[in-house]
């Protein structure tokens, strides 16, 4: 008697399990973006502070000369570009390290 009654019952329902890294991996991509805008900008004034020490300020107060030989228009965009390609290396590393930290077993 005890089999009809099993076997008249529906089974129950099992919530599929979720994957952790699947859950996790939708707040990499936002973190990366917050967190690359602020690394941007630290190693664009890095560049321009190794960039621009030694330019020359006469007594009206604006760069016109700096010793590597570019102008200050210059050497705002050659030290955006080298910031760029930077934070392009350190996303790299920091994409890197993530996945060999997820991938080692715990």
């Amino acid at each position: 008697m005890s089999r009809d009654l099993d076997t008249s019952r529906s089974p129950e329902h099992i919530p599929p399990k979720i994957n952790q890294t699947a859950a996790k991996t939708k707040y990499v991509t936002p973190a990366v973006i917050l967190g690359a805008i602020p690394l941007l900008l630290v190693n664009w004034l890095i560049v321009i502070m190794i960039q621009g020490r030694n330019c020359v300020t006469p007594s009206q107060g604006n760069m016109t000369d700096c010793g590597t030989g570019l102008s200050e228009e210059q050497m705002l965009a050659t030290s955006a570009l080298i910031a760029l390609a930077i934070l392009v290396i350190q996303l790299a590393l920091i994409v890197l390290l993530t996945q060999r930290i997820r991938s080692t077993p715990r």
